[in-house]
């Protein structure tokens, strides 16, 4: 990924992050309410964004292995 895209990415990254809230907060405040596949951030620092985790058998790996514990 080139350097212009990369600040790209974090610009619009910021700029969804000023309008929703973080997961951990949306789990918090309305926990029934199920994820439709929209937007989320995690401000956790512990969280893998998985789309772009660079090694596709770890990302099996790991996908295999939330998939296990649900």
């Amino acid at each position: 990924m080139e350097l212009s895209q990369k600040r790209q990415k974090q610009n619009d990254d910021r700029f969804w992050q000023r309008l929703i809230l973080p997961e951990e907060d949306r789990r918090r405040l309305h926990p029934a309410t199920p994820w439709t596949g929209s937007y989320r951030w995690f401000r956790s620092a512990n969280v893998i964004d998985l789309w772009s985790y660079r090694n596709s058998t770890e990302k099996m790996r790991i996908r295999a292995a939330l998939s296990r514990k649900g």
